[in-house]
């Protein structure tokens, strides 16, 4: 299993001062409750994480030691083959959990990541029905119509091109039908 640390280096990101075993603490969930709960999830908010490889444990150190954040931002995270599963739902902060994935958007939506660059290639075929799996159970649980399903850089305040040319709503409505 790759070390947070290495991961982190071989992206280019630098952490001064932080040893790597710290690191690796980092990659944990948080103790005791840090989170403030949402009031109503209205939205699902859909993200790449535009690394070639990656899983929940690295991109919860990533958060936490590189943004200061208490958890890592996302609520589930779907992997590529790389570092998790291709097609593997990984939970991040608890669903019940306001977010930190989509500035000044995070009090009403869950966030979803997909692992992988979208703007140099698509999702895999097993990421899209893991997503498309995820979906359904949201929009049911939470009462979520299609209207509410958003791409992280239309929402506002979010100058972003994530989660990438090849993940658009197409790909989102192809999930949905994958089913």
């Amino acid at each position: 299993m790759q070390t947070c640390a290495s991961w982190l280096k071989e992206n280019r990101f630098e952490l001064p001062g932080i040893t790597d075993e710290e690191l690796e603490e980092l990659g944990g969930p948080p103790e005791g409750s840090v989170y403030t709960r949402i009031v109503k999830v209205t939205r699902l908010v859909l993200h790449h994480s535009a690394t070639e490889t990656g899983c929940a444990r690295v991109f919860r150190c990533l958060h936490r030691a590189c943004n200061g954040w208490a958890d890592i931002g996302y609520h589930y995270v779907i992997g590529n083959g790389t570092l998790s599963g291709d097609g593997e739902l990984e939970k991040g902060r608890p669903e019940w959990a306001v977010g930190a994935h989509a500035r000044r958007n995070n009090d009403d939506s869950i966030g979803i990541c997909l692992v992988g660059n979208m703007e140099r290639h698509p999702p895999t075929e097993k990421q899209l029905l893991a997503l498309g799996e995820l979906m359904h159970r949201l929009m049911s649980d939470h009462g979520i119509g299609r209207g509410g399903i958003y791409l992280h850089g239309e929402l506002k305040e979010c100058s972003t091109h994530c989660p990438g040319r090849y993940f658009d709503h197409d790909t989102v409505d192809a999930a949905l039908a994958e089913r």
